[in-house]
């Protein structure tokens, strides 16, 4: 069995280590995961995603002829933001949780494989199929350009049956919804604030297509039965430069999530279209348009693919019950496993790990002991009956 003892501890080791990204990114992280498999016999391979910035991995050979398991956890954090009551990167544990930037997201996870390498290799233990882990960086930047160098090494095969360890609320998530970035500036013209009706407020532009495009995408008919309707974001949004001049410009980023039967090269015509519909209105005004970051389709894993029985079949062994799909499990995240199969038209990728993504990304994180503990148990006895889903 994992030991939940060092678990715990690993992911406290990990939540004290600053990654964030954008920020201090990745490196002293990855030197201490590279240190912890060292030290537990293996000699983890590293491979170059951008200067000062490396992708781990290590391998476990099996016996049989199974799939080989793929592991995925990301290194890096959002930044810590304000509205903390708790020290981001303390660690502290209260009330049976784990508190800082990274708990669930997902250093808690990252700590869940390593307690797996930990004791298959003490046990001596040769599972049916090779166990690969692999610690990426850059998993919360617009390109996540862990995941694709990962792909583009050449590192993952056909039939990799890859589960990121991402916070679900020990839910499977089968399915992803489709996520598109776009930047948008809108161009008007400068005058004084006196004389306003001298200028072209491209704040007030800007400010009408985010509202029709927010009514747009909230009435589109799609829906899907795991995955939901569609959503949109303006997660930023900048004007002006001065209280008293209108402003000659204004700058926004959009998040835009998508559900089948849409389609993720379809939505920056979208955004185009609706702009241009309000710009009519402003005659002497302008915007441009354009992608931000890696497109990200949706994606959804196969109910016959080894690593969904497998789940299904290890969570029912350790609970007597069936895996919970859908709801609150997070399905809107976009994770290194859902760019690997988006990369590689895998269906055989997906996501199951401890922690809430209600928490993920907030003030106050935190991953739970129990959800700890339940994670260890079932992708314990995943990797150990691997030959045989059940």
């Amino acid at each position: 069995m994992i030991d939940l003892d060092k678990v715990i501890t690993d992911t406290q080791s990990l939540i004290r280590i600053d990654s964030q990204n954008p920020g201090i990114q990745e490196k002293e992280c990855v030197e201490w995961v590279a240190r912890r498999l060292e030290g537990l016999g293996f000699e983890p391979k590293r491979t170059i995603v951008q200067p000062g910035r490396e992708n781990l991995s290590v391998s476990i050979p099996g016996q049989g002829t199974a799939p080989r398991l793929v592991l995925l956890g990301h290194l890096d954090t959002v930044p810590i933001g304000a509205g903390w009551s708790l020290p981001p990167h303390e660690g502290a544990i209260r009330d049976g949780k784990i508190y800082g930037r990274g708990a669930c997201d997902m250093k808690g996870g990252v700590a869940v494989a390593l307690g797996l390498l930990e004791s298959i290799k003490k046990l001596g233990i040769k599972p049916a199929g090779d166990i690969l882990f692999v610690a990426t960086v850059d998993e919360e930047a617009p390109n996540m350009a862990g995941a694709h160098s990962l792909v583009q090494s050449g590192d993952l095969r056909a039939d990799d049956q890859v589960v990121a360890l991402e916070p679900t609320g020990a839910r499977l998530r089968i399915a992803q919804m489709g996520l598109r970035w776009i930047d948008l500036r809108v161009t008007g013209r400068m005058a004084h604030a006196g004389r306003a009706h001298l200028g072209i407020d491209s704040a007030h532009i800007m400010s009408r297509i985010v509202d029709r495009l927010k009514r747009h995408i909230e009435s589109l008919k799609h829906e899907d039965p795991i995955l939901g309707r569609a959503r949109f974001t303006c997660g930023v949004f900048n004007a002006g430069v001065a209280t008293n001049v209108v402003p000659p410009f204004a700058d926004a980023k959009f998040d835009v999530r998508i559900v089948p039967p849409m389609k993720i090269e379809d939505v920056i015509p979208l955004v185009e279209k609706i702009a241009k519909e309000v710009i009519r209105d402003f005659p002497g005004a302008d915007f441009s348009i354009k992608g931000l970051g890696a497109p990200r389709p949706p994606v959804r894993a196969s109910e016959d693919s080894h690593i969904i029985k497998s789940l299904r079949a290890s969570y029912k062994k350790v609970t007597g019950v069936e895996v919970p799909v859908g709801g609150n499990d997070g399905h809107e995240a976009y994770t290194d496993a859902s760019m690997v199969a988006a990369l590689t038209g895998s269906n055989s990728c997906t996501v199951f790990g401890p922690g809430s993504t209600d928490q993920a990304h907030t003030a106050d994180e935190f991953v739970s002991i129990q959800e700890l503990e339940l994670v260890s148990k079932v992708i314990w006895d995943m990797a150990t009956s691997w030959g045989n889903p059940r």
